[in-house]
């Protein structure tokens, strides 16, 4: 059972089953879901499970936004973030793309972007994996990467880790412009 966070907030609930697994079992494990107010899907074991598989994508073309940042979908003055997070929550993202990134951790994407991309290819492009890789090196892990938390206060008294900045600055890359 695969569990997404934050828990209270998440409806969807992925039971993986692999070829030993029992139809008892998946039974089961829908049947405590659905108790639980969850909407259960089964899916098959395998690289990222179902949910992963669709979301890495998304959250790779976030990384490769923050690394534009051009007028058109974020300011230049330091709200990639916070931009980001806004317009994913009012297309209905039930928590902003960046702030899914910090509360998955940086750590745990990295290492989710590099096995994927092993797995599928150029399908799981987009951000350079490499800003991922010296966010953990320089110790953004869990919810420290693009937002500072404010002891207690949760999401409401955060700001953006000016580190987390600087590393995009040093991976900018150049908008080629609309097509």
């Amino acid at each position: 059972m695969h569990y997404f966070s934050p828990v209270e907030k998440m409806p969807l609930l992925e039971i993986i089953a692999t070829d030993k697994t029992t139809k008892e079992t998946c039974a089961a494990a829908v049947a405590v879901g659905l108790k639980q107010g969850k909407y259960p899907i089964v899916v098959q074991d395998g690289p990222g499970f179902y949910t992963t598989r669709v979301l890495a994508p998304t959250l790779s073309e976030i990384i490769r936004l923050l690394q534009v940042r051009h007028v058109l979908v974020l300011s230049q003055e330091g709200e990639g973030p916070q931009k980001l997070d806004k317009l994913s929550t009012s297309a209905g993202f039930p928590v902003g793309t960046a702030t899914l990134l910090d509360e998955v951790g940086i750590d745990v994407g990295s290492h989710v972007a590099e096995d994927l991309q092993k797995e599928f290819g150029v399908r799981f492009g987009g951000g350079d994996p490499e800003v991922l890789k010296t966010m953990v090196s320089q110790g953004f892990l869990g919810e420290t990467a693009f937002y500072l938390y404010d002891g207690g206060k949760g999401k409401k008294g955060r700001e953006l880790n000016p580190g987390a900045e600087e590393i995009f600055k040093r991976f900018r890359i150049e908008s080629k412009g609309l097509t």
